[in-house]
């Protein structure tokens, strides 16, 4: 259950979560790009763990003095490290100069989940919910070449900080199929993943704030650039928007702007729709639920439990822009999963009513 404030019109509401474990159950959730085998023993695989508050420990790496117009960038490559461990550590260090990435760090590590970079072959990351692991993909470089690589090392923070975000989200949503129908899972995931990269630029120009300014220059760089440039400019032309959300939500409605994210994503959720009808015992092993607005704005919850979009719930589940599907590909599997769900299949003759199906072949 929810709860939501809001003083004027123009204020962010606030949601507060009324339950420990969140809105909903976590079951399952689509993991990212990869299914890993963790049958291996965790410790010996050079896993990542710490425990908090690890902000007061004394850091390995620490920011060298700077003038106000100097570009600070944290240099692991002199250093010599052999190990991931260290690499995430200075990861860790710079992203504690972030408010919003170190209260999802803070979160992750209380929770108990653990991290590791692996080779995942192209993955971004991928979340073990059950094991609370998470891993980064290390682009098949040993920790020694992934420090001299200031592009590696970037790409490296940038997923982690979506990957935080979505841990963030996992433990406030759990997966969607539990509650929704498949059509209304297609657009919750988009939001999801937009919110993720929206994240990501929001901890991006806070490190920027804080001199990382490489960071930025690697987004702007990123397939996310178009989403970094408008967000930069709304703030230099109303530096107000960086704290009533306007920012913010303009950014998120540019990532619908690119059929290359939208479809992308709505392939990587019919894949794992057809993996919840794989190893559901049900006929139809997906809510009926319908998402309302509440529902939407939820899922842009920052931090501090002030929510982008705000008011903006009603125009997403109503505009072609978010739900909308222009791809046929997507169109072609998403009508295949809802038929599946409509007819009953016996012996490979489809059925809409399960009671013929018995008459013609009785059991």
């Amino acid at each position: 259950m929810i709860s939501a404030v809001g003083h004027s019109a123009d204020d962010v509401y606030e949601f507060e979560y009324l339950n420990d474990d969140g809105l909903t159950s976590l079951k399952s959730h689509k993991s990212s790009k990869k299914t890993i085998d963790y049958t291996d023993d965790f410790a010996a695989s050079g896993a990542y763990s710490r425990d908090l508050p690890s902000w007061a420990q004394q850091s390995k790496w620490s920011l060298p003095d700077f003038s106000a117009d100097e570009d600070v960038m944290l240099d692991p490559a002199a250093a010599d490290i052999h190990e991931y461990s260290d690499v995430l550590d200075w990861c860790m260090d710079v992203l504690d100069a972030s408010p919003n990435a170190r209260l999802m760090m803070d979160e992750a590590f209380n929770k108990g989940w653990k991290i590791s970079l692996e080779d995942l072959q192209g993955g971004e990351y991928c979340l073990d919910v059950e094991e609370k692991t998470l891993l980064l993909d290390n682009n098949a470089l040993e920790p020694s070449a992934l420090t001299r690589s200031r592009y590696f090392r970037n790409v490296t923070i940038v997923t982690l900080v979506k990957a935080l975000r979505d841990i963030w989200q996992e433990r406030r949503h759990g997966g969607f199929d539990e509650y929704f129908r498949p059509e209304h899972i297609m657009t919750l995931e988009r939001v999801r993943a937009a919110d993720c990269d929206v994240m990501t630029l929001l901890v991006g120009w806070e490190l920027r704030s804080a001199k990382h300014c490489d960071i930025w220059r690697h987004l702007i760089g990123s397939e996310n650039g178009d989403m970094a440039m408008l967000y930069s400019g709304h703030l230099e032309r109303d530096p107000t928007s960086g704290f009533n959300g306007y920012a913010l939500a303009a950014t998120f409605r540019q990532w619908f702007r690119d059929k290359a994210r939208v479809n992308s994503c709505d392939h990587d959720t019919l894949e794992y729709l057809d993996e919840v009808l794989s190893v559901g015992d049900a006929a139809d092993p997906f809510g009926k639920k319908k998402p309302s607005r509440m529902n939407i704005e939820v899922l842009s919850c920052l931090p501090d439990k002030t929510a982008y979009l705000q008011g903006v719930g009603g125009e997403i589940l109503s505009d072609p822009l978010y739900c909308g599907m222009d791809d046929p590909i997507n169109q072609t599997h998403l009508f295949h999963i809802l038929y599946d769900l409509e007819v009953v299949l016996v012996n490979n003759v489809p059925f809409r009513d399960a009671e013929l199906a018995r008459k013609i072949f009785p059991i």
